[in-house]
């Protein structure tokens, strides 16, 4: 079973590779076998289609290019827990940044792409999803608390405000190549306090 899952996994790091450097459209699962230092019928042993493998690497690679927005949601309820107003609001202000900046990579479709090949497999888009609600019903609890301690506008709808931002994040590549509507992170967190209704002045 070990050997089976360190096969598995070795096959999966060769997929990733070969999207991150290529593209999902150019992998070929000869090639990923012979990197892998496997047959193709081991593949499918693994994986039950191309288009299976694909949507796990790139769940897998989703999970690392975010992993470094999750550092802020233990100072985020740190600062919940502690009554810190102003540690709350850069955390989340720093988290906001982060999040947008993740949107101007060089190749600015890639994450369309990545969760077009998500969705191609209902199992892989389920878990995925899922591990989505979890992060968003954070933040939404997260919001909620802010809005008791009286840090956000009572009337803002947490979960309106937190869905906004995740698809402007994303969809921002409709408008990442435009001089006239490509906003800055800075701006976007500027504009998120706005939204919540933070006054920064005391």
């Amino acid at each position: 079973m070990r050997k089976d899952s360190e096969t598995r996994q070795r096959i999966l790091d060769v997929t990733i590779a070969a999207i991150e450097k290529d593209g999902s459209r150019h992998v070929r699962i000869a090639e990923v076998a012979n990197r892998s230092r496997v047959g193709v019928p081991t593949i499918y042993y693994h994986f039950e289609s191309r288009t299976q493998l694909i949507a796990e690497a790139q769940m897998a690679i989703y999970q690392r290019m975010t992993q470094s927005l999750h550092v802020h949601q233990p100072r985020i309820l740190a600062a919940l827990a502690s009554d810190d107003r102003e540690g709350f609001l850069n955390a989340l202000g720093e988290n906001t940044e982060m999040a947008w900046q993740l949107g101007q990579l060089d190749e600015k479709w890639g994450i369309v792409k990545l969760l077009l090949d998500v969705w191609s497999q209902p199992k892989i888009r389920d878990q995925f999803c899922e591990l989505l609600d979890v992060q968003f019903e954070r933040w939404n609890d997260a919001m909620e608390h802010a809005k008791d301690l009286g840090w956000i506008d009572p009337r803002v709808d947490s979960r309106t405000l937190v869905a906004t931002f995740w698809a402007a994040s994303i969809g921002q590549v409709i408008t990442s190549n435009s001089p006239h509507f490509n906003p800055s992170p800075g701006d976007v967190r500027a504009f998120f306090e706005l939204a919540m209704g933070v006054n920064r002045v005391e």
